[in-house]
């Protein structure tokens, strides 16, 4: 304790330049915080800061020790501030960034029963399907889905993503049901363009098909508009599972090559690594876990989502 004690009076000494302000942070003496310093350096056998009647100034070694126990200590007091906090309803306002998709086809029918449980977390929700800064713009947390490069944040997987390609019936009916990939060149193809990037997205084939050049009939950089378009007859989507399978269910639209496809993407919270989790962060990523990995059908494979809408109504 007392070499805790030593290093906390070093650094906030060092921050301040003054042993009276350092003393007022840790409810101290001056006199207290100096004599501390002073034990420290003697047990350590450098000299730290140097003192003038005006001000405090850090020595070489100083300054390379402050950097280390600066970190050190933040964490610890991150971690008495979590542990209190743990202690707390969760509350204050909680800013989150999520793709268009999830939000209205996954996340909205649940938030309802979100702020039932939590009355007091204020939600601030970003409909953004370009990848932003999360630290940077001083976000709580996100979906994402795919990799993550980013080592700043700490991620929890929701689920893996299924997708299928699927078309209206009228359409089917109009230019015959692809049996296996290289017919879709025969096609109109729905493609999707990642708003952040601009590139056209894959579809998820397994190889030897995975690497098949696609006709490019529509191009939409919003999934709604893709579903719009298949439902409409102008062509074959390839659509997240928890985003076709309702249409599915109704008959606007069948599925095909199902037993061509593979997982495509994962989908995560993600929330800075330099925050702790307080108990709004907290109560948002337990709940989101808890609703959507129940959810059913949100991430089954294709052929456990949609074998009974496949054998209802024959189709391949």
């Amino acid at each position: 304790m007392e070499a805790l004690t030593g290093f906390a009076s070093f650094v906030h000494a060092a921050e301040q330049r003054s042993y009276v302000a350092a003393g007022r942070i840790l409810g101290v003496s001056a006199s207290a915080v100096s004599k501390s310093v002073a034990r420290l350096e003697e047990r350590l056998g450098v000299r730290l800061l140097h003192r003038t009647t005006r001000s405090i100034g850090m020595t070489e070694e100083g300054t390379l020790l402050y950097e280390r126990c600066k970190r050190v200590l933040d964490e610890l007091w991150d971690a008495e501030a979590t542990l209190m906090q743990s202690r707390e309803r969760p509350r204050g306002r909680l800013r989150v960034n999520l793709p268009h998709v999830v939000g209205h086809h996954l996340l909205m029918a649940h938030l309802p029963e979100f702020t039932a449980r939590f009355p007091d977390i204020e939600l601030d929700i970003d409909f953004e399907d370009q990848v932003v800064d999360i630290v940077g713009g001083g976000l709580d947390m996100a979906i994402r889905s795919g990799h993550l490069p980013d080592t700043r944040l700490i991620a929890r997987l929701i689920g893996e993503q299924h997708f299928v390609v699927c078309g209206s019936p009228a359409y089917l009916a109009s230019r015959g049901r692809p049996a296996v990939p290289s017919d879709l060149e025969r096609h109109a193809c729905i493609r999707f363009k990642y708003p952040s990037s601009g590139r056209v997205a894959p579809w998820a084939f397994a190889a030897p098909h995975s690497e098949m050049h696609l006709p490019a009939s529509f191009i939409f950089n919003n999934t709604d508009a893709g579903l719009a378009a298949a439902r409409r007859g102008l062509g074959l989507a390839h659509l997240p599972v928890y985003v076709a399978a309702p249409r599915i269910e109704t008959g606007e639209l069948l599925p095909v090559l199902t037993s061509f496809m593979v997982p495509f993407g994962s989908l995560w919270l993600v929330w800075p690594s330099n925050r702790q989790l307080s108990p709004k962060v907290r109560a948002f990523v337990d709940f989101v876990l808890e609703k959507l990995q129940a959810q059913p059908g949100a991430f089954n494979r294709v052929e456990e989502e949609l074998s009974s809408f496949s054998t209802e109504r024959g189709v391949n």
